[in-house]
């Protein structure tokens, strides 16, 4: 089978693809088929040795794929050859095949295509984890999510929608972003570049945001504190700024905000039964159209280092899928 090394700290480009045998599944592990990669700005820290995972190199990037059981280890007993699955691996996803313990791999219906099954393990999960466990959204609520036309920003919405949120408000970089956002669902859509004071914006036109999904960092994270309301919570998601802030404490105490974190892998490592919960929520919003994995292209293997590269440089929306 073919499979991308990290064979050294690098850059997409520097990604090697080579000939190697086909895994074996272990004792609770099942061999997947792969017809499906789901791309994600992680691996692009990952690969760089800038994650808070650190593999031991040479090693295949690649955290979420979709495809088909081939082969099934000693003990599985939930999942048998044939079966339609989207599987969590973290490594190893940047290949034909891919081995995984049984309890990552989640069974997906006929309804949902491969394409979409990978779009909707990592960003649909950390967004969903954002949103209902760390944000605590609550019906009526007005949530303000940022990147708003990414995969964590258009994922976040369309489950703020689904929990019945009172106000969506998103940010974008351009316009042509705008309508990604809008036809996610959200209400309000600020492009930050064109308004610069969009926190005062939210604050006295839009009365202010409840819950805060923030994927970017940087200043944003600090602007965003200044139209929180009255014991709202912001979420940490990541820091596609590149830049990681400190935040004054007085910022916090001044109206009672909380601001958590997300490390989502965590959940997948101590608590895997809320990874099924959500993957079963998510699912049934899916089956009930009220949600939709955005993908911004479909490409070849080969095209993965590029599509990185703009990932990487915010050149892409929603999801970039893959395919073996």
């Amino acid at each position: 089978m073919r499979a991308y090394f990290a064979e050294e700290w690098c850059e997409p480009k520097d990604l090697v693809i080579r000939e190697v045998p086909d895994p074996a599944p272990a004792a609770g592990e099942v061999l997947v088929d792969i017809k499906a990669i789901g791309l994600n700005f992680p691996d692009i820290l990952l690969i760089a040795g800038k994650y808070q995972m650190r593999p031991k190199r040479p090693f295949v990037p690649g955290v979420e794929v979709a495809g088909v059981i081939a082969a099934v280890g000693e003990g599985v007993t939930d999942k048998k050859v044939g079966d339609r699955v989207a599987a969590l691996c973290w490594i190893g996803g940047y290949s034909d095949k891919v081995v995984v313990p049984e309890v990552d791999a989640y069974a997906i219906p006929h309804s949902i295509s491969f394409e979409e099954a990978a779009g909707l393990t990592v960003t649909y999960q950390s967004s969903y984890f954002g949103v209902v466990n760390r944000g605590e959204l609550r019906p009526g609520e007005t949530i303000l999510v940022h990147a708003g036309a990414g995969g964590i920003g258009t994922s976040a919405i369309q489950i703020a929608k689904a929990i019945g949120a009172g106000k969506i408000i998103a940010t974008v970089g351009s316009e042509a972003k705008k309508q990604i956002a809008l036809d996610s669902g959200a209400d309000i859509v600020i492009n930050y570049k064109e308004d610069p004071h969009w926190n005062k914006k939210i604050r006295k036109e839009y009365g202010g945001a409840d819950v805060v999904i923030d994927p970017v960092g940087g200043d944003t994270l600090l602007q965003s504190i200044k139209c929180m309301n009255f014991e709202a919570r912001l979420v940490v998601v990541g820091f596609t700024s590149g830049t990681i802030t400190q935040i004054p404490a007085n910022l916090i105490l001044l109206n009672n905000i909380s601001i958590t974190g997300l490390h989502w892998n965590l959940y997948q490592k101590d608590h895997p039964e809320k990874i099924q919960a959500s993957v079963k929520q998510l699912i049934q919003w899916y089956s009930e159209k009220k949600l939709k994995v955005v993908i911004h292209d479909t490409i070849p293997f080969a095209d993965i280092p590029k599509a990185l590269d703009d990932i990487g440089s915010r050149k892409t929306h929603g999801k970039v899928i893959a395919h073996p």
